[in-house]
């Protein structure tokens, strides 16, 4: 079957039927009969939720004959035998040596760049921003509809999800189409007491089309949540001082907001801390730092962000407490006054008297940014003059989600790891592979820059917006993304307790409805559907069908109760497990 492009219309209707839950699901109803098969309750002419094209949504400009330098637009939405038509920025003098590559479409763009037309027509744009389709939506799954071969968000994975499927398959999704607010995220502001709010969700909400610190091009701002304080949800520091000591805790630079994970206002000192680097900062064993990549050497002068971490231990192992640096980027935008006359920094420094001496266009006059800090190369004496002038400066912080992605194949395809996001076990003890402590936390952090509520601790009373009790996502055991896709869901890649989806389900004629033991007949694929098809269907995004998103880690209660009997369909199931379902991803 050929690789065909989702109509914008079409998966809109999809979606708000799963959203809202307007309608029960059909399955098995008007079904559709083609030389590829049955599917049961598309429309005729759609295939399992795809259209053949998007031409609608076009400005209908002939982008063949005149177009920009990249001819975008041609060949793509729909047919793969274009893929070699298509130019995407390629045999460029790309190397040191003069040799020729492809250029990156998205980010690290080189001086000699062509990547721009990849995705903007400068006189016959589509849409605002000159994109070439009709909105971020369109302009988006043009290419990654598989078209291109690249990053493909309508197949199903491990790692995100998919934006296909069938409302009989009990599909779910983000409506990242620009049909709902940022408002509409629950746990999120209802009200929309600040502006971010009233944004539309779209693709662009949660990735960055130009670069990020990010794996997979995660936005560094989400909802503008970096620039938003902490007692909003946000992650920007305002009036931290700098402190001329930091071997005890400063007296200055407390910072007070509203912790929604404690349900309670909590005190974290930050400051700013300006040194000198010496030769042990920048040479020894680790030669490469968070201040060589910039260039910097010894003689620079750094001023660093750092946060009191009470736990943090001596060499003999006692808990004594210290300043410890924060590595978030900061971020360099700005809004305007009223007037639209002034601008507004995000992140700028202030002298004794109030009067601001260094604001992000600073970048234009000989300043560096890294990971946490600004830095200004010695003899820069005028720079020199303005940092030895700050007093206390606001702090807008990017956020950073490094995820487990592979190598990129010849196609430019790499793939995630979602699993190794969170600290869990197999059965046989093995922890996931690349899992790094800290990226869990990152991404339900990434994630409540619009479920705002939902970054919380189990136990207590939490919100900013809202106030109840909510399961523990502040840990790298409870991710928001392991009980949730990022795109969305379909039956065929939902999990049961035991973390098997339909094909596993489908091959394992043992276990699993033995008495319909051929495989290929559509019986037991029928019923294997008819096993995961969740029977409350709702935007939840739900990796798991029904409750076995709980029952996947809670086989065994840690209060007195029933644990998983012998009158439990499944248990056990040789050579999967005993007692405990687990989460037992391929990893």
């Amino acid at each position: 079957m050929s690789k065909i492009k989702l109509s914008f219309s079409f998966l809109l209707t999809l979606m708000l039927v799963a959203m809202f839950s307007i309608m029960a699901s059909a399955a098995g109803s008007n079904p559709v009969v083609t030389g590829d098969g049955v599917f049961p309750g598309d429309p005729a002419g759609v295939k399992a939720g795809l259209a053949s094209d998007d031409t609608v949504h076009d400005n209908n400009y002939n982008t063949v004959d005149k177009s920009n330098a990249n001819k975008t637009g041609s060949g793509v939405g729909g047919q793969t035998e274009n893929f070699n038509q298509v130019i995407k920025s390629d045999d460029m003098v790309k190397n040191p040596n003069g040799s020729h590559g492809t250029q990156r479409t998205h980010g690290s763009y080189m001086n000699n760049t062509n990547s721009c037309a990849s995705c903007h027509q400068t006189h016959t744009g589509a849409s605002k921003n000159l994109l070439f389709k009709d909105g971020e939506y369109a302009t988006c799954t043009a290419c990654h509809d598989g078209t291109l071969g690249f990053y493909n968000v309508f197949t199903g994975s491990d790692s995100a999800g998919t934006f296909g499927g069938t409302h009989d398959g009990n599909m779910s999704v983000h409506l990242a189409n620009g049909t709902v607010k940022l408002q509409a995220a629950p746990g999120g502001d209802k009200n929309a007491s600040e502006e971010n709010w009233e944004a539309e969700f779209t693709c662009a909400s949660c990735h960055a089309p130009h670069g990020s610190y990010s794996d997979r091009l995660l936005h560094e701002n989400p909802n503008d949540m970096g620039n938003i304080t902490l007692d909003k949800g946000g992650k920007k520091l305002e009036n931290v001082y700098l402190a001329a000591d930091i071997s005890t805790k400063a007296s200055v630079g407390n910072i007070t907001y509203r912790n929604t994970a404690l349900a309670t206002d909590v005190t974290v000192n930050y400051v700013l801390y300006k040194k000198t680097l010496t030769d042990s900062d920048v040479t020894g064993p680790k030669t490469v730092t968070d201040y060589t990549v910039k260039g910097l050497a010894s003689g620079d002068t750094v001023i660093q962000l750092k946060r009191w971490n009470p736990d943090l231990k001596n060499a003999s192992g006692a808990t004594v407490g210290g300043y410890v640096d924060e590595k978030d980027p900061w971020l360099h935008g700005y809004g305007w006054d009223d007037s639209h006359s002034n601008k507004i920094y995000w992140t700028k420094f202030v002298d004794a008297t109030g009067t601001t001496v260094m604001d992000t266009d600073q970048l234009k006059k000989g300043v560096i940014y890294g990971n946490g800090f600004l830095a200004v190369k010695n003899g820069n004496t005028a720079m020199l003059d303005k940092i030895n002038s700050i007093e206390k400066g606001n702090v807008a912080r990017a956020y950073v989600v490094k995820l487990d992605v592979s190598t990129p194949d010849s196609m430019n395809v790499a793939t995630t790891t979602a699993s190794s996001l969170w600290a869990s076990k197999k059965a046989n003890g093995s922890n996931n592979p690349g899992y790094v402590s800290g990226r869990g936390v990152a991404m339900s952090s990434f994630c409540s820059a619009c479920h705002t509520d939902y970054l919380a601790s189990s136990g207590k009373e939490s919100g900013t917006f809202d106030h109840a009790y909510r399961h523990t996502t502040t840990s790298d055991s409870y991710t928001c993304v392991r009980c949730h896709y990022a795109h969305g869901t379909d039956v065929t890649i939902m999990r049961d307790a035991r973390g098997l989806t339909y094909n596993q389900i489908l091959g394992d004629t043992t276990n699993y409805f033995p008495a319909l033991s051929d495989a290929t007949s559509q019986a037991r694929k029928d019923m294997v559907k008819d096993y995961l098809i969740d029977k409350n269907p709702s935007s939840a995004l739900k990796r798991y069908t029904n409750m076995a998103v709980c029952w996947a880690c809670h086989t065994s209660s840690h209060s007195e109760g029933t644990r998983n009997t012998e009158t439990y369909q499944y248990n056990p199931t040789v050579g999967i497990d005993t007692d405990r379902n687990g989460i037992e991803f391929d990893y």
